[in-house]
């Protein structure tokens, strides 16, 4: 009796002594539903799609994707920690009760094509409930804080997000050294994993980048604006490619003037091949915001094409992770520019990316998993449109796009086409964004867009391609907390 005492004097005595340290944990998240309809993402109307990739993993035609979202978070004057996991998954069976590789059963016998769920099929991508983002940070004092953890780290996601913006792992510190300055110091892992069993370089297949972003702060009241230089490397051992990024950020407001920039070379070559890297992107856009109904906006958006893919110089230009369709002016989640386009082929943008940046093929340096080409053709965007909220609950966005590469000699005629190199012009798209908050926990968002293909694209397709525009429908229904 009297030992079962004593230990349950030591168990209060831990708890009492531990209570002061701990903090409040705060829970959020959302579910979001999106019944989806994907259409012609070849551009060609005589034969059936090919899979394509989302968040969710692959698929095509109707479909529902479920992003699913639960978040916690604490911290005290100086520490703070935020996880927040997620299933991310396209329903059917195989997804929301469990988590398949491989089910016979789903693919008739026989049959070699690959389905999502069948013999051939790819993983579900998304759909284990995992940690999706993370991020831990400790503030020795406002000039210096240690963050860490894998959340949303980006250069330019504030602009034209031709660089570099993702939920890679990091490592980095981060301060307001003043009023007008602050700077983000971050070493990213994108890809840091062993061969099991084999005798190799401790960095072979290994991709780390580092960055080093000041902000300055400039003027007062309705003129003011900020300036941020940006240097970045990009290690990339995998693709045998070192590339130093160089760049300046702008972001401005002047009255109801808003103007932003950003421009970006890269510099450098791959390892051992006399093939150097000499590449060029560039964003700038003015938004005009006239009342709470109505900001119209006018931008442009730039990524350097390769002309010559049998030479030595490698033009075509890789970020880190094209990142345009989560950025302010010309980004809308889930307009088709930003889908997984490369399933067509003929203007090769992965999800996220405006850029046809996996076009061609070879000579890669970067891109969203490593897939870019350095002797794709580049692009021009120029892009008009318009946001604002009619009601409280009533907000839209509309914008049209006019869409060209910037060089298309390594791109292949069509079979059957008697012209000799392809045109310039890719096409027109057009998105359209609905949005109606029936309260502060649950709305109802319409997106509605299409790519026309221009001549730049029908002239890559076969003589006997019934050409037509590709298109995204969807309505997503969100619940928040």
């Amino acid at each position: 009796m009297r030992k079962g005492l004593i230990v349950l004097l030591a168990v209060f005595s831990v708890v009492a002594f531990a209570l002061p340290a701990m903090a409040d944990v705060s829970f959020f998240g959302y579910a979001r539903v999106m019944p989806t309809y994907y259409n012609n993402f070849d551009f060609d109307d005589s034969h059936a799609d090919v899979a394509t990739l989302n968040e969710g993993g692959y698929t095509y035609g109707e479909h529902i994707r479920g992003e699913l979202r639960l978040g916690w978070k604490a911290g005290g004057d100086k520490w703070k920690i935020m996880m927040t996991a997620e299933s991310d998954i396209i329903f059917n069976k195989n997804n929301v009760d469990r988590s398949f590789y491989s089910t016979p059963g789903i693919n008739p016998a026989g049959t070699s094509a690959a389905k999502v769920g069948g013999t051939n099929s790819s993983p579900n991508a998304g759909a284990e409930f995992g940690i999706e983002r993370a991020e831990f940070s400790y503030a020795f004092s406002p000039a210096l804080e240690l963050f860490t953890g894998w959340p949303i780290s980006a250069v330019d996601i504030g602009t034209g997000g031709l660089l570099y913006g993702d939920d890679h792992p990091i490592f980095g510190f981060r301060g307001k050294v003043t009023d007008n300055f602050k700077y983000q110091l971050v070493y990213i892992s994108i890809q840091n994993t062993p061969s099991i069993s084999l005798s190799e370089s401790s960095v072979k297949g290994d991709w780390r980048a580092y960055f080093l972003k000041p902000e300055f702060s400039l003027g007062t009241g309705s003129a003011k604006g900020t300036l941020s230089p940006i240097l970045l490397f990009s290690d990339n051992r995998a693709a045998s490619a070192k590339v130093y990024y160089y760049g300046l950020e702008g972001i401005g407001q002047f009255g109801f003037i808003k103007p932003s920039f950003e421009v970006i070379a890269a510099d450098g070559e791959f390892r051992n091949t006399g093939r150097d890297i000499q590449a060029y992107a560039a964003f700038a856009g003015v938004e005009l915001g006239l009342s709470k109904a109505f900001n119209p906006y006018i931008a442009g958006r730039y990524t350097s094409g390769d002309d010559d893919a049998t030479d030595n110089d490698v033009e075509g230009f890789n970020g880190i992770t094209d990142i345009a369709r989560f950025t302010p002016l010309m980004g809308m989640d889930g307009n088709i520019l930003g889908e997984h386009l490369s399933s067509g082929g003929y203007y090769n943008a992965p999800l996220y990316s405006y850029a046809p940046e996996g076009s061609v093929g070879g000579n890669g340096y970067g891109g969203i998993s490593n897939l870019g080409s350095g002797n794709n053709p580049g692009s021009m965007i120029l892009a008009v449109g318009a946001k604002g909220s009619i009601s409280e609950q009533f907000s839209y966005k509309a914008q049209l796009f006019g869409i060209w590469f910037d060089q298309t000699k390594n791109l292949p005629v069509g079979a059957g086409k008697t012209i000799t190199e392809v045109d310039d012009y890719a096409g027109t798209s057009f998105d359209l964004l609905l949005k109606y908050a029936f309260d502060k926990n649950f709305s109802v968002t319409y997106i509605g867009s299409v790519f026309l293909p221009g001549d730049g694209i029908q002239d890559q397709q076969p003589a006997g391609a019934d050409d037509t525009f590709a298109s995204v429908n969807t309505v997503q229904f969100v619940w928040t907390y």
